[in-house]
């Protein structure tokens, strides 16, 4: 009888992973879907500011309310395509929840608490360079072996960063903090690009959208416990929105939570669960130019040739790790 149960709950488990071999144009579509997370995230920063400066919303009240309803988009629509995936993952379950205190509520936490102190383009430049680090943490730990074109493209990412953040001199008048805002944009980097690594089994093992809905809907969890004692660090002004909100911000909210985290997400893990985390991650560095390019247009915040400079070491470094694995 037990092994019965234990066979039919590993056909569960097969049933709900989404790593099995899969042709070229299944890991290119793999690629697409990463480009279009990516392409929704770009917007966060933007969106998240206008919450921040137009709206008055709290930072963490914005944290707050995209991952709740990230989460609970992500939950419902998991119970509806696998109705018993709690019991298929019941012995990770309780990994995946702690990791999203790492991924989501670290994360949530740092990365707005930045919006709040640097402008959006700086923000994203900076947290695009989670590719570098997670690359870096794939070499350091063997999981990859070094190539040239891997390492070269790191280094590119790197100076990318760098050089973008010698564009923020322009904008130093408007934020006079951003080298705060910019530390911890580096935090939400480092917790983003460790929980990569550290659910990248998970991702294989599991569908893509299993493994989303208890990160995303634990981590916002992590959010409202950890929400009311940062309000004595100073970050006031915490659970106001709903006097505040007007139709346009929560229409801002709704999108930020459905759009940027329950289907971003969903298309990030599905993407990387196809491409491989550490390959999929490169993407990240094209995100410094969809949000410059978005901060220009709705913000109107300045392009400075040593952003567009930045932006062309990103594209260079996708192109040359791209190469390298096309002709793998």
């Amino acid at each position: 009888m037990a092994k019965t149960l234990a066979k039919k709950e590993k056909d569960e488990v097969r049933k709900c992973s989404s790593f099995i071999p899969h042709p070229s144009s299944f890991i290119l579509f793999g690629y697409l879907l990463v480009f279009f997370a990516v392409l929704v995230f770009s917007t966060i920063e933007v969106a998240s500011q206008y919450l921040q400066r137009e709206q008055n919303v709290s930072v963490l009240d914005i944290s707050l309310l995209r991952f709740g309803i990230g989460g609970i988009f992500l939950i419902i629509v998991a119970l509806v395509r696998t109705p018993n995936f709690l019991f298929i993952i019941k012995k990770d379950v309780w990994k995946l929840a702690l990791l999203g205190l790492l991924g989501t509520t670290t994360l949530s936490l740092c990365y707005h608490r930045s919006l709040m102190l640097t402008s959006s383009m700086i923000g994203g430049a900076i947290f695009s360079i989670n590719p570098a680090i997670v690359a870096l943490i794939f070499l350091i730990s063997r999981v990859e072996k070094p190539s040239c074109p891997k390492i070269i493209g790191i280094m590119l990412g790197i100076a990318c960063v760098y050089i973008t953040n010698k564009g923020a001199q322009a904008h130093e008048p408007e934020f006079p903090e951003y080298l705060a805002g910019n530390l911890f944009m580096i935090a939400a980097v480092l917790a983003w690009s460790f929980y990569f690594f550290l659910v990248r089994d998970y991702i294989k093992k599991y569908s893509a959208l299993v493994v989303s809905s208890i990160v995303v809907f634990s981590g916002s969890i992590g959010l409202m416990v950890a929400i009311p004692l940062l309000r004595f660090l100073g970050w006031s002004g915490s659970m106001t929105f709903y006097r505040i909100l007007t139709p346009v911000g929560w229409v801002l909210i709704c999108y930020l939570g459905v759009v940027t985290v329950g289907i971003g997400y969903y298309w990030l893990y599905t993407g990387l669960a196809r491409t491989g985390v550490s390959n999929g991650m490169m993407l990240f560095f094209i995100k410094p130019g969809m949000v410059a390019l978005l901060a220009y247009l709705l913000q109107h915040q300045p392009l400075s040739p040593l952003i567009w400079f930045g932006i062309i070491l990103a594209a260079a470094s996708i192109v040359i790790v791209g190469i390298k694995k096309n002709r793998s």
